[in-house]
């Protein structure tokens, strides 16, 4: 992907000369000539299928099923962001900072070495800064990156009157790929509303779809805490932000990192016990013009602190960067799996990273954002979105034999409006794609990259089984596990869908998850107590799923945080789990599996009897 390709179509017999066509779907950015040359630069991984069709002077024709494979891009340009909570301060932040007998904060800066240096990212935001000197070191640690502080005359502009050495403050470290071109402290009239932390902008020039393109990053830490002042102050600094970005940089390259301190799908704040609308409506309300990849955490519940469940750290892009965002790009570091009293020795943030594409050449060009997978309900919505820069229209397709005929939905769209709510057709297919195409060049497109599924029927997905008083074996709490189990008559796409214990996340289900009807899902506490390659059987993907034993919840929930099912359970028996009784009834309730079949105690992946599903 993003590299020219050329490759030319031969025939024999007939009488020459030949004249080439196709139907189907040749790979976005490709063209076929009529001599039979294929050509172009594809714009989108995958494979594409379709007929070529060869027509002699006689006009005689054959025709073959043919498909073309694009690789992935070798490399994708990384951004990071974190809190590293009050980095080097001598009297605040972690607890357990220095070692015993170390220099002050030894412990933070060799952490945060750590994690920066082995992600890979091409720039990181930080905030919370605060000793230049830690920074330094830190920086000395990772051969590569340059990097600076706000409060840095030498490349800010009137930094210190903004910054002082003893403040938290945001920070920047870019490596070799990115050339600094100036940096300025921005919305200072506004500074009390971002808790007297105003955006440092750094402006940057990279290699950008084949050419030196200007890129802009801006690092935010807006104001902290859930009380209704700090709310109105995160709403009216989300206000002077997008302003700003409006006036100054319309048709730019931004990306804004930092610490939001807020959700995307509502506040922290309550009132009156009610959640308050996410202070960052006005973004989210002009789609055509801002996207924020992380939107994703929010959707899954993702935490990106070690104490609040919430997503509150988030990246913002601009039209002209999301078009080149990288579906399953964004990616919650957890060092706390590495490294000891993490909360304590290096931040109560996690590390947040989020990648792009831009290989390829420059110009044009469009990116399908959902749907990129899933089962949907004949007769139910679909929303189609997308991404386009430097298009007037597009036209919205839909293939129900896995692109080898396409039909339109929709002719002709404003390519800025980002969005269609489409009514599922009648046709039930697990080979469904959907793309968006250029109306002013049929090559330019992208679609989805695995089938969907349109279904008559509807799934029906529960918690059937789960064990939270392990048995004594080795692993310990990895043989806790949840079973769930599809009732309906049509496949359960559980991508994104997560299991919940009264106070965290503990599994998140991979993209492409699906339990057909019928059929069961297993996720253990950990991969030591199951046979690698066991079929739908996994291990939490947070490393345990820390069920209590005297009295806890399990939540299986949509990618969007709603309930699918919820449990509560109290008193539990050594290695014994509870089953729904009768096995496999969504709305029975819960026996001890030794009561519903004597002298076994679980059954994993199994029917209460033993047997297979």
């Amino acid at each position: 992907m993003g590299e020219p390709y050329t490759a030319k179509l031969t025939a024999t017999g007939g009488i020459p000369p030949y004249s080439w066509s196709f139907t189907g779907t040749l790979a976005a950015g490709l063209t076929l000539a009529a001599d039979g040359t294929i050509s172009g630069t594809p714009t989108a991984q995958g494979t594409a299928p379709f007929t070529a069709t060869v027509r002699d002077s006689q006009g005689l024709t054959i025709s073959k099923s043919l498909s073309l494979t694009v690789l992935p891009t070798s490399s994708l340009f990384t951004v990071g962001q974190w809190n590293l909570e009050w980095f080097g301060a001598p009297t605040q932040g972690p607890a357990h900072s220095t070692s015993n007998g170390g220099v002050l904060d030894d412990l933070q800066v060799a952490g945060a070495r750590d994690v920066i240096g082995a992600a890979g990212a091409h720039v990181w935001g930080l905030v919370e800064m605060v000793d230049t000197a830690d920074f330094e070191t830190l920086k000395a640690g990772l051969p590569g990156y340059s990097g600076f502080l706000a409060n840095n005359t030498t490349y800010v502009l009137s930094g210190t009157s903004q910054y002082t050495s003893g403040e938290q403050k945001p920070g920047i470290l870019y490596e070799s790929t990115l050339t600094y071109r100036s940096a300025q402290i921005i919305l200072t009239a506004q500074a009390d509303d971002f808790g007297g932390r105003p955006p440092l902008r750094v402006d940057f020039t990279t290699r950008i779809h084949g050419e030196d393109a200007p890129l802009v990053v801006i690092v935010v830490h807006l104001k902290a805490f859930d009380d209704l002042t700090s709310y109105g102050q995160r709403q009216r600094s989300a206000v002077a932000l997008k302003g700003y970005l409006d006036q100054w940089l319309p048709e730019a390259r931004v990306l804004v990192i930092g610490d939001w301190n807020d959700d995307l799908d509502h506040s922290i704040s309550m009132e009156n016990g009610t959640a308050l609308a996410t202070p960052y409506a006005n973004f989210l309300d002009d789609p055509a013009h801002y996207t924020f990849p992380t939107r994703v955490l929010t959707d899954a519940n993702t935490r990106t602190t070690t104490e609040y469940d919430d997503a509150i750290d988030h990246t913002l892009v601009t039209d002209e960067v999301a078009v080149d965002a990288v579906p399953g790009g964004v990616q919650v570091l957890r060092p706390d799996a590495t490294i000891p009293d993490y909360a304590q020795t290096v931040s109560d943030h996690y590390p947040v990273l989020t990648s792009y594409d831009f290989s390829g050449s420059a110009g044009p060009r469009v990116k399908l954002t959902a749907p990129l997978g899933g089962t949907f309900l004949v007769g139910g919505p679909l929303t189609i979105t997308w991404h386009a820069v430097g298009l007037d229209t597009v036209r919205l397709e839909a293939s129900y034999d896995d692109g080898g005929q396409w039909n339109v939905v929709v002719p002709s769209l404003r390519a800025d409006a980002g969005s269609y709510m489409w009514t599922v057709p009648d046709v039930e297919s697990a080979s469904v794609r959907v793309r968006v195409v250029d109306t002013q060049q049929a090559s330019r497109f992208d679609m989805n990259p695995t089938a969907l599924r349109f279904t008559r029927g509807q799934a029906r997905v529960f918690i059937n089984e789960l064990l939270a008083n392990e048995p004594a074996l080795p692993g310990g709490t990895a043989h806790e596990f949840v079973e769930v189990y599809n009732a309906g008559s049509a496949p359960a796409d559980l991508s994104g869908w997560s299991l919940w214990d009264a106070l965290a996340s503990r599994h998140v289900f991979a993209a492409g998850t699906v339990v057909p009807p019928g059929r069961g899902m297993v996720v253990f506490g950990g991969a030591e107590a199951f046979t690698p390659g066991t079929p739908a059987t996994v291990a939490a993907s947070s490393g345990t799923l820390s069920l209590n034993n005297t009295a806890d919840s399990v939540q299986l929930k949509l990618a969007d945080g709603g309930i699918v099912d919820s449990v509560l359970y109290s008193g539990t028996v050594d290695a014994v789990s509870i089953n729904r009784a009768p096995d496999l009834a969504p709305d029975a309730g819960f026996e001890l599996h030794t009561t519903l079949t004597p002298g076994l105690p679980s059954s994993p992946g199994r029917r209460a009897d033993g047997g297979a599903f």
